[in-house]
């Protein structure tokens, strides 16, 4: 077999598996209306930015999910707080297994509106977010002090 050959048949399966991308996704869907559709995903990684005069787009953005502070004050580095699960589908536990007394979470939406808010009144709260739109949400610890430490949640 000439060298060509054997060059082409050692690399021809190569490109698929180099350009295939693989990942679990954490939700997707489909979206029209009378000017067009899309489908989108909750999981990938960039690939591709478009923008013109009427706007821009970032396709396969990656959102990802799980228990990220998006902000901490210095007095509260030591505050330690489980969301389960996240994401979630219904319910939502608020672990604090040092509970701290006086200390009050508030739900905000990615537009910055208050969902909901609540007084923790012990180490274990539940939350009931099935009535909350699929969407993300930023959850907020607050005292009377001033102290916050914020979490991101996704509601699928």
């Amino acid at each position: 077999m000439c060298p060509a050959k054997q060059f082409f048949l050692a690399f021809s399966f190569l490109p698929c598996s180099l350009l295939a991308q693989n990942d679990v996704l954490a939700g997707g869907g489909n979206a029209s209306s009378t000017s067009g559709s899309i489908s989108y995903s909750v999981g990938q990684v960039v690939y591709d930015y478009e923008s013109n005069a009427a706007g821009s787009i970032q396709l396969g953005v990656q959102q990802p999910y799980g228990l990220i502070p998006t902000a901490v004050h210095e007095p509260w580095k030591e505050l330690v707080v489980g969301l389960y699960p996240n994401p979630t589908r219904g319910q939502l536990l608020i672990e604090m297994p040092n509970f701290i007394l006086g200390i009050t979470v508030s739900v905000f939406d990615m537009n910055g509106s208050l969902v909901e808010q609540l007084p923790l009144q012990s180490s274990k709260t539940i939350l009931s977010a099935e009535a909350w739109p699929a969407a993300q949400y930023i959850i907020q610890l607050s005292d009377a002090s001033g102290n916050t430490s914020e979490y991101k949640l996704i509601k699928q």
